[in-house]
């Protein structure tokens, strides 16, 4: 499924609600998206990826959810959830990396025979 980051929705927003995103180093879905993306190859196996990320304007970050994903397969589902920084694009929290790997373990199980099938 291709997801479309039409930024200037989220820019309008942002000035509606008083917030210049011009001041932010990560003013676009897509910007947050790929920042969450690069800390997580360094964190984590290939499995996992960068949902769709929601501005916070009372944390002044993007909230980005952590899935897990298989070739060929829709994402098994949510393992965790970062904050990136709108500012200095740096990862501020996020979930404990044991708690996501559990949870990853537990989806695995879970769809092991749609991850396992053969390929026809």
């Amino acid at each position: 499924m291709l997801w479309s980051y039409y930024t200037p929705i989220a820019e309008a927003l942002a000035v509606a609600q008083g917030d210049s995103m011009a001041t932010r180093a990560i003013p676009t879905v897509s910007e947050a998206r790929a920042a969450a993306n690069a800390w997580l190859i360094t964190q984590l196996p290939d499995r996992f990826a960068a949902g769709i990320p929601e501005y916070d304007p009372t944390r002044n970050g993007w909230r980005i959810p952590v899935w897990l994903s298989y070739p060929d397969l829709e994402p098994l589902g949510p393992v965790g959830e970062l904050l990136v920084d709108a500012v200095s694009g740096d990862v501020h929290a996020y979930t404990p990396i044991a708690d996501m790997k559990a949870l990853a373990l537990q989806l695995y199980e879970h769809y092991r025979v749609h991850i396992e099938a053969p390929l026809l």
